[in-house]
């Protein structure tokens, strides 16, 4: 056996807990970039 079954858990939370973190740091990504870098390119004025 891999793991003892006092870690059998670890095996669903695992890639819940990866794609979870990789969807906030996307979206964290895709905010900053059209909020601040986009507008900055433009040549508007960034608050």
């Amino acid at each position: 056996m891999l793991a003892s079954s006092e870690f059998q858990w670890f095996y669903w939370i695992a890639p819940i807990l990866v794609l979870s973190f990789l969807a906030i740091v996307a979206g964290l990504s895709m905010g900053y970039i059209r909020r601040v870098l986009v507008p900055r390119y433009r040549g508007k004025r960034v608050e």
